[in-house]
């Protein structure tokens, strides 16, 4: 980038930013309505709050722990492998980036129904680490592709394993993708809302984001604090991008190219 052309790069990047900013403010500025802070110090004080937090906690950390185990396990062997079917089962993979979560709706309950899933971590993790595996496994994939596969041959003729060569040697190679691939899960999977809503029924299971459900009376609906719940979602996510921004970037990065 020449230098005059950087400004006028810097403008449109902030112009850019702003935009997408414009939806935050606006949440945060409805949330300070009728009440100030006061708005969040009522959300704090909700019954079960720490509780539900808990259970998304428990809950995405089991889906980025799928996600990634699995996730990398199958790339490496769509990647270095050869197997019969190869082809047609990573497309079939691939096939759940075509699927939206209501589209799955009607099947998951009869899975649930049948496993006694019903109220269960097992009920809502399973289907978050299912729906965020395709896109994983495709960015850890191109990541695999890239990596020098002599180093496959060369710890084959010393005698390693798959399962070794796999932990040892192309695993850490992969570790910006994986924590990429992690923040995207987390994302996902915190965020979620219809699946959390429709699981879990009782108070004990339920998840953080149904928390702005309970500020919507049968004639009333106190939108101040419903944002207020939103933005305090919302802020480990925030929290968690600013910190891991880089490696963000460097794992998008990583597992866009071959």
């Amino acid at each position: 980038m020449t230098t005059g052309s950087r400004p006028v790069g810097l403008t449109i990047a902030a112009g850019v930013a702003f935009v997408w900013m414009l939806p935050l403010l606006y949440l945060g500025q409805v949330s300070l309505s009728r009440g100030g802070l006061d708005n969040y110090a009522t959300v704090l004080s909700t019954q079960g709050l720490g509780r539900y937090v808990l259970n998304s906690a428990i809950v995405t950390i089991c889906a980025i722990v799928i996600v990634v185990v699995f996730g990398s396990a199958a790339a490496f062997a769509f990647s270095l492998l050869r197997f019969r079917g190869r082809t047609a089962i990573y497309v079939l993979l691939l096939s759940g980036l075509m699927l939206p979560t209501a589209a799955v709706l009607v099947p998951l309950t009869q899975i649930h129904s049948l496993l006694g899933w019903a109220n269960t971590y097992q009920g809502l993790f399973v289907p978050y680490a299912a729906l965020a595996l395709p896109f994983g496994l495709v960015l850890l994939k191109n990541t695999y592709d890239a990596l020098p596969h002599e180093l496959h041959e060369a710890a084959a003729v010393d005698g390693a394993s798959h399962a070794r060569v796999f932990w040892q040697v192309f695993f850490p190679l992969t570790i910006p993708t994986v924590i990429m691939v992690a923040l995207w899960t987390f994302l996902s999977s915190w965020n979620e809302f219809l699946l959390a809503l429709m699981f879990m029924a009782t108070d004990d299971m339920k998840t953080v984001t149904v928390v702005p459900t309970s500020f919507q009376l049968q004639f009333f609906v106190d939108v101040p604090k419903i944002f207020a719940s939103l933005v305090l979602i919302q802020l480990p996510i925030i929290a968690l991008y600013a910190l891991m921004q880089r490696r963000f970037e460097r794992g998008i990065v990583a597992g866009a190219v071959k």
